[in-house]
C-alpha cells in the first residue's frame, strides 16, 4: 500500500475546505456582530473606536458612568 506523502493529507485538506466554505456562509449569523476581532472583514480597532466614543459621549454630557475592562485568558 504506498502512497506518496504529498497525498497523504489530500482528504482531509478538501474535506475542510468543503467546511469551511459551507460554514462562510452562515458564520455572520452565527457571530454577533460585536465581536470584532478574527471576522473577515471587521477590524479590531473599531472595538476600541466605539469605546472611546462612549467614554467622551459620557464626558460630555457630564452623566456618571462606569467602565468594565475584562481580559478573558485560555
Amino acid at each position: 500500500d504506498f502512497r506518496p506523502i504529498s497525498l497523504i493529507g489530500c482528504v482531509y485538506k478538501i474535506i475542510a475546505k468543503l467546511l469551511a466554505n459551507r460554514l462562510s456562509k452562515v458564520m455572520n449569523h452565527l457571530i454577533d456582530e460585536r465581536q470584532t476581532a478574527f471576522v473577515k472583514g471587521r477590524q479590531l480597532l473599531h472595538g476600541v473606536l466605539i469605546a472611546n466614543e462612549v467614554v467622551e459621549e459620557a464626558r460630555r454630557s457630564k452623566r456618571p458612568c462606569m467602565v468594565f475592562k475584562v481580559d478573558f485568558e485560555k
